[in-house]
C-alpha cells in the first residue's frame, strides 16, 4: 500500500506478517469443508482465479491439430502462413462474422487436445472454454497486467507504447472492490501468489476511483499466504506476532483519522477521501479479529519455504502443491474470492531431448542463457522450442489440471466449486513479442454465465495476414477487451460499475504506434463494451 505524509497508513505486511514455521503441509483433503456451511445461502457464491504464463508462446501448440471425423486441417483450404497445421473448425458461431467453434470433446485424442494442453485436461473438457484469437490493441511488449486490462504496465527492461496509456485498476480490483461482487466485507478481498517475482499482475486503485493506480505485490512464501488467509501462527510459537500489540496500532491510527477528519481545514472531498482510508483501516482491523468459519477446517499450516531464484525442482514442486492447497481453502472456507497466481516457475523437459529429467526453470527479464525467458528468445532453434513447449505442458498438467481437479467437487445441489468459478489462464503475449491471439483457456462457467465445453476461434482467416513468423500470423481477431467485459459481467458486474470516462467497455482500445499497413488495427469498436461473441451459447 502507498504510504503518503498526509495519510501514513501500515502496510498489509506490516499488520498480516507471516511467522516462521516448520511443518510440513498435510495433502489438502476434500473434506476439509462440508458440502454445505451453517448459514449458507441458496446460490454459491461467484470466484475469479486467474493463472498467468509468461513469455513468448508457441502459439500452434496451444491449439487442436486434428483432422478426421469432418475436420481438416487449415492447410486443406488455405497456403502460405495460413497453412499452420491446426485444426480448421466450421460451425459458425454468430450470424454475420466469420468467427467459428467446435465442441472440444469433438478434438480430443488420447494425448490431450493439443501440445500443451495434455491428457491431464481430457476429464474436464465440458467445462473448459478455448479461446483464439484474443487481441491486446495497444502495443505491448513484456508486461505485467495486460491480460487483465492494464496495457500500460509493461517491464523495465521492455518498454512499450503503451506504457503512456493512464494505469487503470485490473478487472480483478474493480471486482475485489464492487458491493455487487462482495455483498460483505471479505475477509481477504483478494489473494496474489507468484513464485519468484513479487510484483503482481494486478493494479488498484484500493476502490477509489480517480486515486493513484498501484501495483500490487504477491505473496512468494506459502507461510505468509496461509497467515493472510487463516491467521497467524499459534500463540506457543515466540516467532509469532501479538494480535492484541497489531490490532491496537490500527485503533491507534483509526484513531487518527477520525481527529484529521474533525479538522476545520479539512475540504469537503477530502474529508471524503478521510472517510474512504478509514474503512479501509477498518477492514484491516477486522482480518486481525476474524476468525475461520466454524464449517471449515483450514488446512495445516505450511512450511516457509522463502522467496528465491533457486531451480531445484524439489522446491517448485512442492510450493505449487502448497499454493495450491491454500487456493483451494480459500475457496471452500470463503476466507476470499479473488486469486491470481504467476507462475514465473515451473519444470519443464532439460537441454538433452534423449534425457526426460524434468529441471526448474525461471522466468524474469533476464533473457539472456537458459532462463525461461533466454529460451523463449531462441525462436528458431527446436530445441529450444521443444523445451519451451515442454514448460507450458508441465503447467497445463501440474498447476491447471491439479486445481480443476480439486475445485470440481460438489458444493451446492449438482454443482461444484468450480462450476461456480472462472479460472482464467491467461498469457502476456503471443508469439514472439506479439500479443496478438493471446492464448487464453477457461474454466469453470461462472455459475452458469458462460457455456463451456467449447473451442471458439474469432480469427477472421478469411482475412488479410499482415504478417508472420515461425510461431503464428498477425490476423485481425477480437479485442481482448471484450474478455474483460466478459469477466465482468460473468461475476455479476454492469456496465455502470467498470466504465469510464463515458467510454463503453473496460480498457484502452488505442492502437497508437502499430502502422495500419504492418498490422490489424480496423477493429469493429461499436461491440468493444459487450461480450465475446456466443460466449453464453
Amino acid at each position: 500500500m502507498t504510504r503518503t505524509p498526509e495519510f501514513p497508513r501500515p502496510t498489509r505486511r506490516t499488520v498480516l506478517r507471516g511467522a516462521a514455521g516448520a511443518l510440513l503441509a498435510l495433502p489438502f483433503l476434500e473434506s476439509l469443508a462440508p458440502r454445505t456451511a451453517a448459514g449458507q445461502s441458496a446460490a454459491a457464491p461467484k470466484r475469479f482465479i486467474v493463472l498467468k504464463s509468461f513469455s513468448t508462446q508457441l502459439v500452434k501448440a496451444w491449439y487442436p491439430s486434428f483432422s478426421g471425423n469432418g475436420y481438416q486441417l487449415h492447410d486443406a483450404k488455405y497456403s502460405g502462413s495460413k497453412a499452420d497445421g491446426t485444426t480448421l473448425l466450421s460451425q459458425k458461431l454468430v450470424a454475420g462474422k466469420n468467427y467459428t467453434w467446435a465442441p472440444l470433446t469433438d478434438l480430443k485424442t488420447s494425448s490431450g487436445l493439443s501440445g500443451i494442453l495434455g491428457a491431464s485436461l481430457n476429464p474436464f473438457l465440458p467445462k473448459l472454454t478455448l479461446i483464439r484469437g484474443l487481441d491486446f490493441l495497444p502495443a505491448v511488449n513484456h508486461n505485467y497486467g495486460g491480460l487483465l486490462g492494464n496495457f500500460s504496465s509493461c517491464t523495465a527492461a521492455t518498454p512499450c507504447d503503451a506504457d503512456s496509456l493512464k494505469d487503470v485498476p485490473t478487472i480483478d480490483q474493480v471486482m475485489a472492490y464492487s458491493s455487487k461482487f462482495y455483498p460483505n466485507t471479505p475477509a481477504l478481498r483478494y489473494l496474489h501468489l507468484s513464485q519468484g517475482v513479487t510484483d503482481s499482475m494486478s493494479y488498484s486503485d484500493l476502490g477509489m476511483p480517480g486515486s493513484q493506480v498501484q501495483q500490487l505485490k504477491a505473496r512468494a512464501n506459502p507461510l505468509d499466504a496461509f497467515n493472510d488467509l487463516f491467521g497467524t501462527a499459534p500463540a506457543g510459537n515466540s516467532t509469532a506476532p501479538n494480535p492484541d500489540r497489531d490490532k491496537l496500532l490500527i485503533d491507534r491510527v483509526h484513531d487518527d483519522y477520525v481527529k484529521l477528519k474533525q479538522n476545520s481545514r479539512l475540504s469537503a472531498a477530502d474529508k471524503a477521501l478521510v472517510d474512504q482510508y478509514a474503512t479501509l483501516v477498518s477492514e484491516l482491523e477486522a482480518k486481525l479479529s476474524v476468525k475461520p468459519m466454524l464449517a471449515c477446517t483450514p488446512p495445516a499450516q505450511p512450511m516457509s519455504l522463502a522467496n528465491n531464484t533457486g531451480l531445484d525442482p524439489k522446491d517448485i514442486s512442492t510450493k505449487w502443491d502448497l499454493y495450491l492447497d491454500l487456493v483451494t481453502a480459500a475457496i471452500m472456507c470463503d476466507r476470499t474470492r479473488i486469486i491470481t497466481l504467476g507462475v514465473h516457475k515451473s519444470l519443464g523437459p532439460g537441454p538433452d531431448s534423449s534425457d526426460p529429467t524434468l529441471v526448474g526453470h525461471y522466468h524474469s527479464e533476464d533473457a539472456s542463457g537458459g532462463t525461461w525467458h533466454g529460451l523463449a528468445h531462441d525462436f528458431s532453434n527446436d530445441n529450444s522450442r521443444r523445451m519451451l513447449q515442454g514448460i507450458n505442458a508441465w503447467i497445463a498438467e501440474n498447476v491447471f489440471a491439479k486445481l480443476l481437479g480439486k475445485l470440481d467437487v460438489t458444493e451446492t445441489g449438482d454443482s461444484t466449486y468450480l462450476d461456480n468459478s472462472l479460472v482464467y489462464w491467461g498469457n502476456e503475449l503471443g508469439f514472439n513479442h506479439i500479443a496478438y491471439s493471446v492464448p487464453c483457456v477457461l474454466a469453470g462457467s461462472a455459475g452458469g454465465f458462460i457455456q463451456p465445453g467449447r473451442y471458439l476461434d474469432y480469427i477472421d482467416w478469411d482475412g488479410r495476414s499482415y504478417f508472420s513468423q515461425e510461431d503464428g500470423n498477425v490476423i485481425q481477431g477480437i479485442p481482448h477487451n471484450q474478455f474483460l467485459v466478459t469477466a465482468l459481467q460473468a461475476m455479476g458486474l454492469s456496465p455502470s460499475d467498470y466504465e469510464r470516462d463515458g467510454q463503453p467497455g473496460y480498457g484502452s482500445t488505442s492502437v497508437s504506434g502499430r502502422a495500419d499497413d504492418t498490422w490489424a488495427v480496423d477493429y469493429d469498436l461499436s461491440t468493444v463494451g459487450q461480450i465475446l461473441p456466443g460466449i453464453q451459447g
